[in-house]
């Protein structure tokens, strides 16, 4: 059943609902015809089962329960790109299945050095429920606002996964697809560099930090590229072993 994303939830679950314009514009876009069923899923708690009325009005049919994925819970701590290249990023990692975005703060770092803007926090917003609707994917992920530094990135996963293993993203080093076949993890937390990479001061700390280094490709991918393509490795390698 088709889903769509609602900022606030409607106060009551059963009964006739006028839903909000932007979701009248995009039953329309889609060409949903009258009696439509599909779920509204809010930002937290059960999904509500709607059927689309004349007139754009919905019916409200009741609680139903979230749909869910067979996701590995995966955290991308990733220096951020410029510009277009950051929606890029957003949208592929969104795509790859990953649950917590952290933007990276790096010596070598050109963009996403400060607080995001609101401006910015709501187009990065639209775009994941914008993929997470097209791609079939019924939770959104969380983006951080507030960029972390590289000295504090062990600690913060020590305190939020302590049984995450955490893999550095490095060119020339033990393929990650092979690591995930040693280690298997149940919780993963992966670190992009900047272009250039990280300082070795860096590289020192991650590993201090107990993070792995990890290869991808012979050749050195975009910031945009390397994340989501290492998560969607990850996710690959998960539903594999649980045989999905």
């Amino acid at each position: 059943m088709r889903f769509f994303f609602l900022a606030e939830p409607p106060t009551e679950t059963i009964g006739r609902w006028c839903p909000p314009a932007s979701l009248r514009q995009h039953l329309r876009a889609l060409r949903f015809g009258a009696e439509e069923s599909f779920l509204l899923l809010p930002p937290k708690g059960p999904a509500v089962e709607a059927r689309l009325l004349e007139k754009g009005d919905l019916e409200l049919l009741g609680a139903a329960a979230r749909p869910q994925l067979p996701l590995l819970p995966t955290t991308l701590a990733t220096a951020w790109p410029k510009g277009a290249r950051a929606d890029e990023l957003v949208r592929r990692a969104t795509e790859s299945g990953v649950q917590t975005i952290v933007p990276l703060r790096t010596s070598r770092s050109v963009a996403g050095k400060d607080v995001f803007s609101p401006s910015k926090r709501a187009r990065w917003q639209r775009i994941m429920e914008e993929v997470a609707s097209q791609c079939r994917r019924p939770e959104l992920p969380t983006l951080l606002e507030q960029p972390l530094a590289v000295d504090e990135l062990s600690a913060t996963m020590a305190a939020q996964a302590p049984t995450a293993q955490g893999y550095v993203l490095t060119p020339g080093t033990l393929p990650l697809q092979l690591s995930l076949e040693l280690n298997s993890p149940r919780e993963l937390w992966l670190a992009v560099g900047p272009e250039g990479g990280f300082s070795p001061e860096e590289e020192e700390l991650l590993q201090i930090g107990g993070l792995m280094a990890a290869g991808l490709a012979p050749t050195v991918l975009r910031i945009e590229a390397a994340g989501p393509l290492a998560i969607f490795l990850c996710q690959h390698h998960y539903l594999c072993r649980q045989g999905h």
